[in-house]
């Protein structure tokens, strides 16, 4: 696969925006921003399409264990989802909070029910899921 050079025209402020984000990020350079953003499209427009994409993900939440039943509403999720779960990992924030992150692999639409299911429990403060499309010839 060659690479090509292309021409963007874009107004100071946008391009001053785009400098940014690219120094945030730590790219070396814009292309390696826009190689990343059309990815970042790419896979969004894909898992829009087709749930059914076969995908890992990570979902990680931090909750409350004073929340009545709980760790146990969680844990049953897990067991439901036995199929799609490959790793569990427990991080004790203090004497109250933990952070669970699960390892996760199956299809789109499946790895986001589980998601909004732990992440709908009573007690679960804020979560996150982060999916990544597996190709036959690449990851996304």
């Amino acid at each position: 696969m060659g690479t090509e050079r292309i021409t963007v025209s874009l107004d100071t402020e946008l391009l001053t925006e785009l400098d940014q984000l690219a120094d945030d990020g730590g790219y070396r350079n814009r292309s390696e921003l826009f190689r990343d953003m059309i990815r970042e499209k790419r896979k969004d427009k894909l898992l829009e399409t087709d749930p059914g994409t076969p995908c890992i993900a990570t979902l990680s939440y931090v909750f409350d264990t004073r929340k009545r039943t709980l760790v146990t509403r969680l844990m049953d999720n897990l067991h439901m989802f036995n199929r799609i779960v490959r790793s569990t990992m427990l991080v004790c924030l203090d004497e109250h909070f933990r952070m669970e992150s699960i390892a996760l692999e199956g299809t789109a639409e499946q790895l986001q029910q589980f998601a909004n299911i732990q992440l709908s429990e009573s007690g679960v403060l804020n979560g996150c899921l982060h999916l990544v499309p597996l190709m036959a010839d690449e990851t996304i």
